[in-house]
């Protein structure tokens, strides 16, 4: 799931220019190239994390400019590709994934934390599809199994405050699967 929920935010990352780096996204607070700056910092967490740093090592990671030197949309993908790789091969270092490490939401195994950047990816590449004006629609498969995953979240995801205000209590079961995850995580398609 991991490696095609980066595809997704990929697939919206080619359409990347210089000049849209400045526009906004559905995160009040930040621009294109904050979105993609924090995607790829997220990404330099998780594999600090899994190399055994401490949370404020890893946060420092999640806080760094990763984007300092990008200057064309193939600096932008070269950027992402090496925060990918290197939660790749952290990743593969033997007793990782089971490694408990202090994930800024707490202890959790290292599989879990990797798992954290499914919705991180798809929900962040719907941002930066609006934020582009191209397509927003994400995997359906994806969608279902990280809404699988998440719904049980309902009542306190607005609370954690990674995802905005949290679900508006607007839509039901009937509305379409990616507006309810979406939803459910501060997002108002």
């Amino acid at each position: 799931m991991l490696h095609a929920a980066r595809e997704e935010f990929r697939r919206r990352l080619v359409h990347v220019t210089p000049e849209a780096l400045a526009a906004p996204t559905p995160c009040a607070e930040w621009t294109v190239r904050d979105l993609v700056n924090h995607v790829i910092g997220g990404e330099r967490l998780t594999a600090a994390l899994l190399g055994g740093a401490t949370t404020e090592a890893a946060v420092e990671a999640l806080n760094a400019d990763w984007l300092a030197e990008a200057r064309t949309t193939e600096d932008l993908l070269t950027a992402f590709t090496a925060a990918t790789e290197a939660l790749d091969q952290a990743a593969l270092v033997p007793g990782a994934l089971d490694r408990v490490v202090d994930h800024l939401v707490g202890q959790v195994p290292g599989r879990q934390a990797i798992g954290f950047r499914v919705p991180e990816y798809l929900v962040h590449a719907w941002d930066l599809a609006r934020a582009l004006d191209v397509d927003d629609t994400l995997d359906p498969v994806l969608v279902a199994r990280t809404w699988e995953d998440m719904r049980d979240m309902a009542p306190v995801i607005g609370t954690s405050g990674y995802f905005g205000t949290g679900p508006s209590g607007t839509l039901d079961e009937d509305s379409p699967l990616q507006a309810r995850l979406l939803d459910l995580s501060g997002r108002r398609p």
